[in-house]
């Protein structure tokens, strides 16, 4: 009988372990070329997010347990490509952070459909090849290429030998690739000839019926995401079109109740945030239409800091205060500019229309140039990792105005002050330190020279570009 029971007991302890190890994820491997003694591995909406310690000789080790399946991002430094998790899986990982996506290698359990996704990506880049090339023909060979390339994204997923829970999800995931390509057209044409193409009335009724309840694409594809934003635009315009009176909180209200997964209707609701800004005259009564669509604790909490926010930055309020590295040496505080109006760039060097702009903003600081009323400063967003990168791109490209640098990125106090989130920002204060503009006044603007002549007297410059 005690043999027995020692015996259940061993085939107990052996079944808890089996499931035990099947909740967790292990994650084994080695980084060549190491940047940094952590490796993160984090979900693209930021709802999960663990670090691992990498030890000197690249190799790393780590066991966790995540909420869902779905794809993450596997990052060191600047180095990232995302990868597939399921709880249960046994990865071995061997990758090269000069080439994340290409270098890396997967073994072990979940290996089939990671390795699937790799080979999935190289056909993409394959058939898409040039941009230009791709997108700048007529519609009615777009819709054949696009559809022959789902045929070999097909045709390439046959071979993978996927399990039939792996394969269902790839299947969507060819399918939005689809939809999303189908739905960008215009935009990338446009971009690259500034031409509009001829478009069929129906072309885009895919989009129009897009399914906005998909949990498990919402989960797993950008794709999704972005059509399902997407989607509400242009129903948003259907709506307008039909009725001239239509408002887009309006119909987002109506629209919003059509759609029973949560976290889709949560990041559509969310599209009405930008409504409240203190560039808006009627924020406040805005922030009360779109309160009552608010469902998650969370985006409340967000959208009332919007609202804080939007009174902070309003014409009048004091902006607050900073005390940042200047590039030519020591600290600068905006204390210290009091007396005069104070024009500010906030930029990075990895931001594209930051520095395109900067053309228009030399020319601008070149018009004002010995004026003793007003003071062009910059400040850069960039990294603790990118500080040498901001010393070396200032010094060469000879940027002009006063060139400091945020403590803390985008976190922080002034940059949170303010809610910067996207890049380019401009904010024009007077010389008391309240706000006259919190953002929107972009050197390319005329509305910008405009503003500037009314505070300080300049002339407006009438070939700057609009």
């Amino acid at each position: 009988m005690k043999k027995l029971l020692t015996s259940l007991l061993l085939f107990i302890a052996i079944i808890g372990f089996g499931q035990t190890a099947s909740t967790e994820v292990k994650l084994t491997g080695t980084l060549i070329n190491p940047q940094s003694n952590e490796l993160v591995i984090y979900k693209f909406d930021k709802s999960f997010e663990i670090t691992i310690p990498v030890e000197r000789n690249g190799n790393f080790s780590a066991k966790f347990k995540i909420n869902e399946p779905g794809f993450y991002f596997i990052k060191q430094e600047k180095a990232y490509t995302n990868i597939f998790l399921r709880n249960g899986y046994n990865l071995k990982l061997n990758l090269d952070t000069k080439s994340f996506p290409n270098s890396i290698q997967y073994e072990g359990e979940g290996a089939v459909f990671n390795n699937y996704m790799k080979t999935k990506s190289a056909l993409n880049l394959k058939l898409v090849g040039d941009a230009k090339v791709f997108f700048v023909v007529p519609i009615e060979d777009f819709i054949k290429k696009i559809a022959a390339d789902s045929t070999e994204f097909f045709d390439q997923l046959r071979t993978a030998k996927l399990s039939k829970e792996d394969e269902q999800l790839a299947r969507k995931l060819i399918h939005y690739d689809y939809l999303l390509k189908r739905n960008n057209y215009r935009k990338f044409y446009v971009f690259h000839t500034k031409t509009e193409p001829f478009i069929p009335e129906n072309y885009l009724d895919p989009i129009r019926n897009l399914n906005m309840n998909d949990a498990e694409a919402y989960n797993n594809s950008m794709d999704y995401r972005y059509l399902i934003v997407d989607k509400w635009r242009l129903l948003d315009t259907d709506k307008k079109r039909k009725d001239s009176t239509s408002s887009t909180i309006d119909f987002t209200r109506e629209f919003a109740n059509t759609i029973t997964n949560e976290p889709v209707r949560d990041q559509i609701v969310r599209m009405l945030f930008n409504k409240v800004d203190a560039r808006n005259p009627v924020f406040e009564a805005e922030y009360l239409a779109i309160k009552p669509l608010v469902r998650v604790e969370k985006t409340k909490a967000e959208l009332d800091m919007r609202l804080a926010t939007a009174r902070s930055n309003s014409k009048g309020n004091v902006l607050a205060g900073f005390n940042y590295e200047n590039h030519a040496g020591g600290l600068t505080s905006l204390s210290s500019l009091k007396g005069k109006y104070v024009y500010i760039d906030i930029w990075a060097t990895w931001c594209g229309p930051c520095i395109k702009e900067f053309p228009e903003l030399k020319k601008l600081m070149d018009d004002y140039k010995g004026n003793a009323n007003i003071e062009f400063v910059c400040i850069s967003v960039d990294s603790k990792a990118d500080y040498e990168k901001w010393r070396s791109f200032v010094t060469e490209k000879q940027l002009d105005g006063i060139q400091l640098i945020s403590d803390k990125a985008l976190d922080s106090d002034f940059m949170k002050f303010l809610n910067v989130s996207l890049i380019p920002r401009n904010v024009l204060i007077d010389p008391q330190g309240n706000i006259i503009s919190s953002a929107g006044l972009r050197p390319s603007s005329a509305v910008t020279r405009e503003t500037l002549a009314k505070y300080i007297g300049a002339p407006v410059i009438k070939s700057t570009s609009k």
